[in-house]
């Protein structure tokens, strides 16, 4: 199966650890002339003070997320889920298009891949003959190359299943976009393990984003019972009048 490694961030190598969530934090706040004081003072801030600014910010326009960066190396993913991963660079939120990430994949062209090796999916009934077949579609590759092909040419033959790496930079936005696409029954479960890596790697550094993770129904309905529970005229359930009405409208979402 595919792995998955987080080899470079924003704010990785800074001395303080919670740079990317500031920085972040920083670029919303419209209320603060956007000058580099106004950044040196959100740098100055503890997280106690950062983390409400988050928790607005993963429940309103989305925008601002662009301004962070993440880049990871993902090995020993066959050729054809390469190609699912790669094949979306560019998305649409509304009215809006901008790059969903950007891709370097290793080349076939340019490498002897006689020792490539691949993976049996789950799915398969008889292992060995799968295996079989590989290892043919290798030998024959082999073959030509020895015979005087270049690894240009050689490499038509090569099954989709083979292995390759690939490094795939996405902004923070297009990450969590994504994440909440791909996190799917309906999706084949290479991907789904590289997306859910991506996710753990991305949470491992900053602990703050599992908020921006979150499914957005679970969001609506967090914030429609605190407005139910504000309203409420007295302790217990709620069953009349608009705080009952909230409270309804939330279980509806559930």
């Amino acid at each position: 199966m595919p792995t998955v490694n987080l080899i470079s961030y924003t704010g990785h190598g800074h001395p303080d650890p919670h740079y990317a969530a500031k920085l972040l934090a920083y670029t919303k706040n419209t209320r603060l002339s956007l000058t580099p004081d106004g950044l040196q003072s959100f740098m100055q801030k503890p997280m106690s003070d950062i983390l409400p600014e988050l928790d607005y910010m993963a429940t309103t326009i989305a925008s601002s997320w662009e301004m962070l960066d993440l880049v990871f190396a993902i090995s020993n993913l066959s050729r054809a889920t390469a190609q699912q991963v790669t094949r979306s660079r560019d998305v649409s939120f509304g009215p809006e298009v901008e790059k969903r990430a950007s891709f370097a994949m290793s080349s076939q062209r340019v490498t002897d891949l006689t020792d490539v090796t691949w993976d049996v999916p789950p799915t398969v009934k008889h292992p060995e003959a799968f295996d079989r077949a590989m290892r043919t579609a290798i030998m024959e590759y082999t073959d030509l190359i020895t015979s005087g092909a270049s690894l240009e040419d050689a490499r038509d033959v090569l099954p989709m299943g083979v292995h390759c790496n690939l490094i795939a930079k996405y902004n923070f936005r297009s990450l969590v976009e994504m994440i909440r696409a791909r996190e799917s029954l309906r999706v084949q479960g290479p991907y789904v393990s590289i997306v859910q890596q991506m996710k753990q790697e991305t949470l491992n550094v900053w602990p703050w984003a599992s908020k921006f993770f979150e499914a957005k129904n679970a969001k609506a309905i967090r914030m429609i019972e605190e407005v139910a529970l504000a309203l409420r005229q007295k302790p217990g359930a709620m069953y009349q009048g608009e705080a009952g009405t909230l409270a309804k409208a939330a279980d509806l979402l559930k």
